[in-house]
């Protein structure tokens, strides 16, 4: 395993401090507080609160935002600024999005905003939304992160090319749900036809991608009855991925509105009007476009908004080494070691995960050390399958995981990992926590004493070698775990003072 950039610091060289950073989303359909502690580029959200007020309801038809939706969002906005103040947030961002660009009185909205609220409303471009849009899947992507990024709001969809880590343009499109509908209801042909029409002159689909990152409320609903009607194993919406040619049959079915009746007033009830729309944008948009799969992203505009206010260095940050830094900081020891580990282990990398996953395990070695003994594994499996780390897809997680849980005991099995994971991969994953456990009870997790002892390995014999004068430290627990980490390399265990 190669040392990742963070494992070149020091523990004690100084880091980031967490700064609170608040956004203000006031869309065609929704009005929004999100409150971040941002730490270099790692996101944690702390606060998120929504109100359904519809200022793009009837816009088509007027020219005006709705009044009822006005009087409901002025109210939203006033409660946001009593919050982001008691919230002591440090760096605060509101801007309107397309319903309050479109809008003759869009202007005279954000002065009212001003005097009763104190707020500044920045009203954002098309071009402005499509490029936040696809840095929020920067923000949140695997490094090297290509495709095309389509944002969903009420009045408008943004499409955006993205590729080699970067956004590459975009464009504005009037097919939200709120300016489909025309006051006339969902008519499954009328609006297909429409939107048909208008993606067909919509370069970033002409060139088509592997992948179509699905951004926006009405598609994460849309996502979320996916994962209940195949039953994921790991319900989080954050890079959770469809097929794109077998999603098509619900997508239809969801237009129709006779299926699935149910699950939509469970999962989306709120949005339950808007999800025929969204599901035609979605159908005709993959079909246009020839995409493979579909990826949500439950980063969007907003964290777009606070990746494109980072500094260049920490943009071009790994997610994951980001979040793992914010996720481990404050217990020096803890990380000292972990860092320590990577090193280590350098000579298993062929028989254990991908170097960056890898590393990513041996960052999180003792997050569950604390934790009830007799439930430390399973608890440590939870913990990393959910922790708020960005980069990682649904099969990295489950097995950055399972490696973190056979930490702590071996035989792991977990409902999440047996489903998501072949078997060589479990298999390394379970290689990676042995050898991890190994190493924690041959130095009592200390990184100073890790360092009297290596790892030598031909494909066949795997060998510990110790220092003469620290020979002691190879206890029979020691030998027993080389043992366990020998069985599940399928290799000879062999210990060298």
């Amino acid at each position: 395993m190669q040392p990742t950039q963070a494992a070149r610091y020091k523990v004690s060289d100084p880091q980031p401090r967490w700064r609170r950073v608040g956004v203000i989303d006031v869309g065609s359909n929704s009005v929004r507080l999100v409150v971040h502690d941002v730490r270099g580029r790692a996101m944690q959200q702390r606060f998120n609160e929504k109100v359904l007020a519809g200022l793009g309801r009837g816009l088509g038809a007027s020219g005006r935002l709705s009044p009822e939706g006005a009087e409901l969002a002025v109210a939203a906005l006033t409660r946001f600024a009593a919050i982001t103040r008691a919230q002591k947030v440090e760096t605060l961002i509101a801007f309107a999005t397309a319903a309050v660009r479109e809008a003759a009185d869009g202007p005279a909205f954000c002065e009212r905003v001003r005097q009763e609220t104190g707020l500044t409303l920045r009203i954002l471009s098309g071009d402005e939304e499509a490029r936040f849009a696809a840095l929020g899947v920067l923000a949140g992507g695997a490094p090297e992160t290509e495709g095309i990024v389509g944002d969903l709001g009420g009045s408008s969809l943004e499409l955006a090319r993205i590729g080699r880590g970067r956004y590459l343009g975009g464009a504005t499109y009037p097919l939200g749900p709120l300016a489909l509908d025309g006051g006339a209801g969902f008519h499954e042909g009328r609006v297909v036809s429409r939107v048909s029409q208008v993606l067909s002159r919509a370069s970033e689909l002409a060139r088509g991608a592997e992948t179509f990152f699905a951004v926006g409320g009405a598609w994460r609903s849309i996502a979320s009855i996916h994962m209940e009607i195949h039953r994921a194993p790991l319900h989080i919406i954050q890079n959770y991925e469809m097929d794109a040619t077998r999603l098509a049959p619900l997508l239809s079915e969801l237009m129709s509105g006779r299926k699935h009746v149910s699950l939509v007033e469970d999962i989306a009830k709120k949005r339950a009007s808007t999800i025929p729309y969204a599901a035609a944008v979605l159908k005709v948009a993959l079909e246009t476009g020839r995409f493979r799969s579909v990826v949500v992203s439950s980063y969007g505009v907003r964290e777009g908004v606070i990746f494109d206010s980072l500094s260049e260095t920490e943009r071009q940050e790994d997610p994951l080494e980001a979040g793992l830094e914010a996720l481990v900081a404050g217990d020096d020891q803890a990380a000292e070691f972990g860092l320590a580990l990577v090193d280590w282990l350098s000579e298993m990398q062929p028989y254990t995960l991908a170097p960056r996953l890898a590393q990513a395990a041996c960052r999180l070695v003792d997050i569950g050390a604390l934790l009830h003994p007799d439930h430390r594994a399973a608890l440590a499996f939870d913990l990393v399958a959910r922790a708020p780390l960005a980069g990682l897809t649904h099969t990295e997680r489950a097995a950055l995981a399972l490696a973190v849980a056979t930490r702590f005991k071996r035989g792991v099995k977990s409902d999440v990992s047996e489903r998501l994971l072949e078997p060589d991969m479990i298999g390394r994953a379970r290689a990676l926590g042995s050898l991890m456990r190994l190493a924690a009870d041959f130095s009592g997790r200390s990184a100073s004493l890790l360092r009297h002892a290596r790892l030598r390995c031909d494909g066949r014999t795997i060998e510990l070698v110790v220092d003469e004068t620290h020979a002691a430290l190879v206890s029979e627990s020691v030998q027993r775990r080389l043992a366990h980490a020998a069985q599940e390399l399928r290799m000879t265990p062999a210990v060298r003072a």
